[in-house]
């Protein structure tokens, strides 16, 4: 009884948050392309109807055109609609990457023949790399430079840093993965690096003071925690009493703490990585 009443609360409180909502103006649309995307100029705006209406731009640096629309989408809870609420969507991701690879192609190819490897990129469905390096020889110890030069291509001609945290991956002649090179560090990275840097990252979070030292080996059971209290975290092996888990070390304050690579239940239901840091 309880779970319906909570239920029809929350509906009552949606329909009163989105009366009235409706589509972007198109002042509010220019406002959003400008902010997300960089400076760009109106070509025209389209109203499809009253849930959508669509602006399409050119850039101003680099003159090629997309859109941003503004639409409307049904909430439904527990198979009823209770109102809509706006959403934006937008071709800007795919537009600009494929200018990028169509203004370095001859340079990708130059690359391909210097190095005798394969590259390949995204095919636009989620854009999360630059570019994919395969090698044609079992010699891959010019990874870092051959995939630095590839990132380098991209953000030469991306000045407004938009792709900034973009990476170059690298495999070798099997299809195994052995590292990217990632643009915003402008530094290769090994796996076993681009793990350690998640860490180094939820460390960085913790305390803007925190000084990544290093990082030990221990087995699971001298960290005193409860193994009840462990959550399984996706990719990760599962965690056991005689695993043998890493402690990365950092400093604040002169002081030194651990972050460990399991994550547990805190005290108001949710999960986070183990660490003997409090703030």
């Amino acid at each position: 009884m309880k779970k319906k009443i909570m239920t029809f609360a929350i509906c009552i409180f949606l329909i009163l948050l989105l009366n009235g909502c409706s589509v972007a103006s198109e002042k509010e649309i220019i406002r959003y392309a400008n902010e997300k995307y960089g400076e760009a100029t109106l070509i025209r705006t389209e109203k499809i109807d009253d849930e959508e209406v669509v602006c399409y731009f050119k850039d101003k640096e680099y003159s090629f055109e997309y859109f941003v629309s503004s639409y409307m989408n049904d909430i439904v809870i527990d198979g009823a609609t209770f109102g809509s609420t706006e959403n934006k969507g937008s071709n800007f991701d795919i537009t600009y990457y494929n200018y990028i690879n169509d203004t370095i192609k001859d340079e990708i190819h130059d690359i391909e023949d210097k190095y005798n490897v394969n590259i390949s990129i995204s095919d636009g469905t989620y854009i999360y790399y630059f570019a994919r390096i395969s090698y044609n020889s079992n010699d891959t110890s010019n990874a870092a430079l051959v995939s630095g030069e590839v990132s380098d291509l991209y953000t030469s001609i991306d000045s407004r840093h938009y792709w900034k945290d973009m990476v170059v991956e690298v495999y070798d002649c099997s299809g195994n993965y052995i590292g990217s090179y990632h643009s915003e560090q402008s530094a290769w990275m090994t796996p076993e690096e681009e793990i350690d840097l998640i860490y180094i990252d939820a460390i960085a979070s913790l305390s803007p003071d925190a000084v990544y030292v290093g990082k030990e080996q221990h087995v699971f059971s001298e960290t005193g925690v409860n193994i009840n209290n462990v959550v399984q975290v996706l990719g990760n092996p599962e965690v056991k009493v005689d695993s043998i888990v890493t402690y990365y070390m950092f400093i604040v304050d002169d002081k030194e703490y651990y972050m460990c690579d399991f994550m547990i239940t805190n005290d108001i239901g949710g999960y986070e990585w183990y660490t003997n840091y409090k703030k």
